[in-house]
């Protein structure tokens, strides 16, 4: 039971971390991207740009 909640405990951890404006998610492939101010895309960063050059921008929103 302790290992059990110590793996959830550090699963939740894991998942509340947050990646700087721009920075590459999931090796470097892809980017975040807040769109429209409302939804948080990942994107493929030759994708990206397309959006950042429309108002959008890098990061969750």
């Amino acid at each position: 039971m302790k290992t059990t909640a110590i793996v959830l405990f550090i699963l939740v951890l894991s998942a509340c971390g947050s990646l700087p404006a721009g920075q590459a998610y999931k090796g470097g492939d892809t980017v975040l991207v807040c769109h429209k101010g409302k939804k948080t895309l990942e994107l493929p960063t030759n994708a990206a740009e397309a959006h950042i050059n429309h108002g959008d921008r890098y990061g969750r929103c």
